[in-house]
C-alpha cells in the first residue's frame, strides 16, 4: 500500500504510526531526529487521513462480521477473549473543533475479562490485561453498533456473566437493557454517584458538608442507597424554594439509578464498581492526541486519526497493514 506521492510504503507506514501518536509537526520532528528523513507536517496529516480512512473501512468490515447473526448452521467467529465473566464499559468525551464547528463528541468503549483485574506490572502497578477498545466520532447510534461488535469480539456470546458499567447517561442504560439482555448486570459508576452526593452535601450544609457526605458515601458503598433517599425525602418535606428543587433533582437521580447501585453485592461478586478503566480509555484514545494544547480539529478529520489510535490500542495495526498490502 502506498498512499503517498513520494514516500515508500515502509516510510508511509512509519509516518502513519507517528501521526497517530502526536501532533503532525511533532511527528515530523521525531522522524527527522530518528531517521534523518524530512517529511513535512502537512504531509504527515495527508498520510494520516488517507491511511486512517482505510483503517476505518477495515474496522467497519470487522464490526459487520462480528455483528452478523449466528445459527447452528452458521456459527460465529472465534472470539479474541474467552472470559467467564465479561465487563463492558462506555463513556464519552469531546474534541475541540475549529471555529464554526461545534465541539465533537467522541464515544469510547472497553471490554475486558474480569479475571484480568488485579494483575500488576513489573513495577507493582495494577493494570488490565486482555482488554479491547472501540470508539466512534460519528454519533451515538454508530457507537452502539461498534460497542456491540466489541462485546462479541471479546466473548459476549460465550460469557457466563456480563456486566455493563457506566455513568448515569440514560441512552447507555437503555441500550444495555435492550441489547445485553435481562441477565446482564448493570452497574452505575460509584464515583459518579458520589460526586452528586458531594455537591448536594455542599449545597445543603455549607462548610460542614464533609461529615454528611462521608456518611452518605459509606451508606452507598454498603448498598444502603434507600437510607440516603429516606433522609433526602425528609429534608425535602421541610425544604422550600431552591433547596427543595435541588433535593428533587438528586432524589430523582438516585431513584432512577437505585437498581444499579447494589455496590456491596457487586464487590462481593468481584465486579468493578467504578468506571475508571473507561475514563482512562477516553484519555488515552482521545485526549492524549486530540486534546493537545492549542489543537482545534475539523470534524471530518477526527474519525481517520481515531481509527489509527484504536488499531494501535487493539494490536490490529499489523493485520490491517497486511490486508491493505494484499488488496
Amino acid at each position: 500500500m502506498d498512499p503517498g506521492r513520494c514516500l515508500t510504503p515502509s516510510l508511509t507506514r512509519k509516518v502513519a504510526w507517528l501521526a497517530a501518536r502526536t501532533t503532525f509537526e511533532a511527528a515530523s520532528a521525531d522522524l527527522r531526529e530518528l531517521l534523518d528523513v524530512q517529511v513535512s507536517g502537512s504531509e504527515f496529516q495527508r498520510v494520516a487521513l488517507e491511511v486512517g480512512e482505510r483503517f476505518e473501512a477495515l474496522s467497519r468490515q470487522e464490526d459487520a462480521q462480528w455483528n452478523r447473526p449466528v445459527s447452528p448452521e452458521r456459527p460465529g467467529r472465534e472470539p479474541q477473549l474467552s472470559p467467564k465473566r465479561l465487563a463492558l464499559m462506555a463513556d464519552a468525551t469531546s474534541v475541540l473543533t475549529v471555529a464554526g464547528e461545534e465541539h465533537k463528541r467522541v464515544y469510547c468503549g472497553r471490554a475486558f475479562d474480569v479475571a484480568a483485574r488485579g494483575r500488576k506490572d513489573t513495577n507493582g502497578r495494577p493494570f488490565l490485561s486482555d482488554s479491547r477498545f472501540a470508539a466512534s466520532a460519528v454519533n451515538f447510534e454508530d457507537f452502539t453498533v461498534r460497542l456491540l461488535a466489541l462485546a462479541r469480539r471479546c466473548g459476549l456470546r460465550r460469557a457466563r456473566q456480563v456486566a455493563f458499567i457506566a455513568d448515569g447517561a440514560r441512552c447507555l442504560w437503555k441500550w444495555a437493557r435492550e441489547t445485553l439482555g435481562a441477565q446482564a448486570i448493570l452497574i452505575q459508576d460509584f464515583w459518579h454517584v458520589c460526586e452528586h452526593l458531594s455537591l448536594l452535601a455542599q449545597d445543603l450544609h455549607g462548610p460542614a458538608w464533609p461529615e454528611t457526605f462521608e456518611r452518605w458515601k459509606a451508606l452507598l458503598h454498603d448498598s444502603h442507597v434507600d437510607h440516603v433517599l429516606d433522609e433526602l425525602r425528609q429534608a425535602r418535606s421541610a425544604g422550600r424554594g431552591a433547596k427543595r428543587k435541588r433535593l428533587n433533582e438528586e432524589i430523582g437521580y438516585l431513584e432512577a439509578g437505585r437498581e444499579r447501585m447494589d455496590y456491596a453485592r457487586y464487590r462481593r461478586q468481584g465486579w468493578p464498581i467504578g468506571s475508571g478503566a473507561i475514563e482512562g480509555t477516553c484519555k488515552y484514545l482521545v485526549k492524549q492526541r486530540f486534546g493537545v494544547t492549542g489543537a482545534r480539529w475539523r470534524r471530518c478529520n477526527i474519525p481517520s486519526v481515531l481509527a489509527l489510535r484504536v488499531a494501535q490500542a487493539n494490536g490490529d495495526w499489523d493485520e490491517y497493514y497486511r490486508r491493505l498490502d494484499a488488496a
